[in-house]
């Protein structure tokens, strides 16, 4: 099932299907075209997919490779109690805030083809049985930084 819910996420309703995220974003159309694909590229190497609800350093480990994929908007830094975005990637520890969903689906093909080193993910369902099913499958998983 915990592989499944990344194809689960391609279904959901991201902030680029509404009318405020397209009017707030003019490049809606190719962010969610390459989200989907890294959601894609993330089922393809599976095997390398560690399941997270935190992307901070003290969670993941330093120097590490992580993606947050949020139906809607999610919050990239707990510390800060606003949404901030539907599509987050952290590479080498480093939080790349502004980073294209099309830049980044480039570097993590790379990442995944090169490197032998698990990809941290975290996923945020709006809909309350698959956060729910998210939740358990965290508390199942033990991260190894």
């Amino acid at each position: 099932m915990s592989k499944e819910l990344l194809l689960r996420m391609k279904e959901r309703e991201f902030v680029f299907d509404t009318k405020i995220g397209q009017k707030l974003n003019k490049n809606f159309e190719e962010d969610k075209f390459y989200i989907l694909k890294i959601l894609d590229l993330l089922h393809e190497n599976f095997d390398k997919v560690k399941f997270v609800d935190d992307l901070s350093s003290s969670v993941i480990g330093k120097k590490k490779w992580a993606v947050m994929v949020s139906e809607k908007f999610a919050m990239m830094d707990k510390r800060i109690p606003i949404p901030q975005v539907p599509f987050h990637i952290v590479v080498e520890g480093r939080n790349e805030t502004s980073m294209k969903a099309k830049h980044a689906f480039y570097m993590l093909k790379g990442y995944l083809e090169e490197e032998n080193e698990a990809i941290y993910v975290a996923l945020n369902f709006r809909h309350p049985e698959y956060r729910k099913l998210y939740k358990e499958l965290i508390k199942g998983e033990k991260i190894e930084k």
